[in-house]
């Protein structure tokens, strides 16, 4: 049973894991991607002895408590190896996004001056060696792949890290102990760089105590909301690790509650791997919640008599959703929650729910939750999940605040809203509407950056998190925007563009939006397609176009078109439906909000082209410089 106690280090809550359940499954992956490595599998005893010859490896190279060690690497089980080992070392874990371009890691490596560099594979490191005489501090690179040979002596892999670890155990096992035991809640444990949608990335610093109090504060919130962590749950890992809300929300919540942690192949497998290793919950980004919808949504245009079946059946289940809703207009999500239905309404839904146990089928068989942030979800999507049974919560947080700061509690869940304050931390709304917090998971300060620091708290201590939030009279918090994307009509009118691009997030035929209207009359949009949803509609219709200019692309693993021909996106076809859903759109906005004129793009906003952040925002800044012309052409019709 297990019992929780506060304060801990983060070498502390892996030791007390590794005490508590040493024979208990830590970590499951594909053994076909890591050689065969331990069959898929470690237990907590033996992760603890990879984590023991990576830290005696570490040492062996000298390094120093405090030092950096950065990370670049796919997410993966050799990923929290390094990352727990670094940490019980007394160092310092600097994430880089393994996406990242070889002038941003060198800012992120020269900004934290850190001396050692582990990457996840060779085209990572092909990436960055040609640019290492440039990042002075850089000492040695470590390849995650454990049988990858260089001739460089600048680089070796993970099996050499480890051999060495082995070899000197005898000289540096009791000085990783001793680092280890020695930590404080004070100390640093790792920075992260925010994304930098406006500029550079800030390396946000996060302390011991940043991850206790946040995960301290997870545990009760959860206990009394009915939804307890333990030993029995297995979170599905498959986001960056080099983010935080993965890394504290799976990872490092994970190994506090003696959870098992399982690796999806690639973000592209996730739907296969959740029925591989069925876990208990995972965190995920609205994106890819919108992208299972919308699927679903496809597989029953293919059949009318299937999709006239599961509409009756959705009716059926709205129905008796309501019954879960609380006067604020929140539902109680546990499993356990008593309906108690008319005998007529629990005839129809027993059918109904057939047909929505199919949907759950899609997440395994023990999926109790799963977290959704990074981003805003769309009510209509929620109520879509919560209709077939399947709770997806929704929270908010940022690195700065450890992750989660407002959390829907399972047994309160509202769409349309981050939660209330939770998991130990306080909020609040300042004159200007911005969201301020205080309490668990407040990070230290930004590295380097002593003038930023001081600007982003308040006189009093608190953080300022730069979203503009509405509070219910329920103490739940909604988010109108970030405080610096506000649109400024010149009319006078402000326009928050969260609003409208979410909107479109059930929408099948458009992928991305780009809402513009700073200093002008009216609001207009940059429209990318759902190319593939067309390409698929085209060819079942006999529509003939160039295939030639199709372009795909790698994202987040899965392939996606990202570019077509002009002829492409002249189809009027494609024309007529994304008017329509632009129509709908704008049937639900205010007059002054409403897109008055679009253009419809024929590629993909994508983070290669500098558009896109790592976690998929658009830089506004780039966009609008790029497509000038064309927004320009947008208010001169």
């Amino acid at each position: 049973m297990y019992e929780h106690v506060e304060n801990l280090t983060m070498p502390q809550a892996f030791a007390r894991t590794v005490n508590r359940c040493g024979d208990r499954i830590a970590q499951r992956f594909n053994p076909d991607l890591y050689y065969g490595d331990n069959g898929g599998q470690f237990t907590w005893k033996e992760m603890q002895s990879r984590v023991e010859d990576i830290a005696c490896g570490f040492l062996s190279l000298g390094l120093e408590k405090a030092e950096r060690v950065a990370i670049m690497a796919p997410s993966s089980p050799y990923w929290t190896h390094s990352d727990v080992a670094i940490i019980g070392c007394g160092a310092v874990v600097v994430t880089i996004y393994p996406t990242l371009s070889l002038n941003e890691a060198s800012y992120i490596v020269n900004d934290s001056e850190s001396r050692y560099l582990m990457v996840g594979n060779k085209d990572i490191l092909e990436r960055i060696l040609p640019g290492m005489d440039g990042m002075p501090t850089l000492q040695k690179i470590i390849m995650l792949d454990t049988r990858y040979e260089s001739n460089d002596p600048r680089v070796i892999n993970l099996t050499q890290l480890m051999k060495l670890g082995q070899e000197n155990r005898s000289r540096q096992y009791d000085l990783y102990q001793e680092r280890s035991q020695n930590i404080s809640l004070e100390d640093w444990a790792t920075i992260l760089y925010t994304s930098g949608t406006t500029g550079q990335g800030k390396g946000v610093i996060i302390t011991h105590w940043c991850f206790a109090s946040r995960v301290d504060g997870v545990f009760y919130y959860f206990l009394n909301s009915g939804h307890p962590l333990n030993e029995e749950d297995t979170v599905l890992s498959f986001l960056p690790l080099s983010h935080i809300f993965d890394r504290a929300c799976s990872q490092w919540l994970a190994i506090w509650m003696s959870a098992t942690i399982a690796y999806a192949d690639s973000p592209a497998t996730m739907m296969a791997d959740l029925k591989k290793y069925n876990p208990t919950w995972f965190s995920c980004v609205p994106r890819l919640y919108e992208r299972i919808y919308m699927a679903f949504q496809q597989m029953l245009e293919a059949s009318p008599m299937k999709k006239r079946m599961f509409h009756w059946a959705l009716g059926v289940g709205e129905e008796v959703l309501s019954y879960r809703m609380d006067k604020f207009g929140r539902y109680d999500m546990r499993p356990e929650f008593p309906l108690c239905l008319p005998a007529g309404l629990r005839l129809k839904y027993k059918v109904a729910d057939k047909l929505f146990a199919r949907v759950r089928e899609l997440f395994g068989e023990r999926m109790r939750f799963s977290f959704s942030a990074s981003a805003g979800i769309s009510p209509d999507l929620l109520k879509f999940f919560y209709t077939v049974g399947v709770p997806v919560i929704e929270g908010y947080g940022s690195t700065e605040t450890t992750s989660a700061c407002c959390y829907n509690p399972m047994s309160a869940c509202k769409p349309g809203s981050i939660g209330p304050q939770a998991n130990g931390s306080k909020c609040r709304v300042a004159e200007d509407g911005e969201l301020e917090v205080s309490g668990a998971g407040i990070f230290a300060g930004y590295l380097n950056k002593p003038e930023e620091t001081r600007e982003s708290f308040t006189e009093d201590g608190w953080f300022k998190t730069g979203d503009l939030v509405v509070k219910d009279v329920d103490g739940y918090y909604r988010i109108v925007d970030r405080k610096k994307a506000i649109i400024c009509l010149a009319t006078g009118k402000n326009v928050a563009p969260y609003k409208l691009e979410s909107q479109f997030s059930t929408t099948v035929e458009v992928d991305q939006v780009f809402v513009i209207g700073d200093e002008r009359n009216f609001i207009s949009a940059l429209l990318v397609p759902n190319f593939l949803h067309f390409i698929e509609v085209f060819d079942r219709n006999g529509i003939v176009y160039d295939k030639s200019k199709l372009k795909y692309m790698e994202a987040g693993g899965a392939t996606l078109c990202a570019e077509v021909g002009e002829d492409f996106i002249e189809q009027p076809l494609l024309k007529e439906q994304i008017a329509a859903a632009v129509k709908q759109v704008n049937s639900h906005l205010e007059e002054f909000e409403v897109i008055k004129r679009y253009t419809i793009l024929p590629r993909r906003f994508t983070e290669e082209a500098g558009e896109l952040t790592p976690t998929l925002k658009t830089k506004k800044r780039v966009i609008l410089e790029k497509y000038a012309d064309v927004i320009d052409s947008q208010y001169q019709r």
